[in-house]
């Protein structure tokens, strides 16, 4: 079981420590705002315990435990896959403790739409998990 730190605001974890470039381009891509002025709330953290480990791996490694133990109903994670691939599609966990979706991928320009409708009830991990490609990459509405 993975630690969660503990954040003020949803948490991005560096799983994958291959290329400092890399997880410095996804962390301006991801605090940059949209097009519309959102902004995502998130805090960066690096977690080598979780080097090497598949996305699978790392989602079952945080039990869904939100609200009663988590801030946050879920964390981004940068993996071997964001890495691997162009587009730097982040693993997206889902911690709340009442809805059993499972992860799925999401451009790290779609952080912002995620997290800012996640952490205010907007929206559910569902919608956007639904929405997510063919792929299983979320690239918008």
């Amino acid at each position: 079981m993975a630690d969660l730190p503990e954040t003020w605001c949803v948490p991005v974890v560096r799983a994958d420590f291959r290329d400092d470039g890399v997880w410095e381009q996804l962390k301006g891509e991801i605090v940059s705002p949209t097009e519309e002025g959102f902004v995502a709330g998130v805090e960066f953290v690096e977690d080598r315990a979780l080097n090497g480990l598949s996305g699978a791996a790392i989602a079952a490694g945080y039990p869904r435990a939100y609200p009663r133990q988590y801030r946050h109903p879920v964390v981004f994670v940068v993996d071997a896959v964001t890495i691997a691939l162009p587009e730097r599609p982040l693993l997206v966990v889902n911690l709340n403790e009442r809805d059993e979706t499972d992860p799925f991928r999401t451009l790290p320009r779609q952080v912002q739409a995620i997290e800012n409708n996640l952490s205010i009830a907007n929206m559910d991990f569902v919608e956007f998990a639904r929405s997510a490609g063919p792929d299983g990459i979320f690239r918008g509405f």
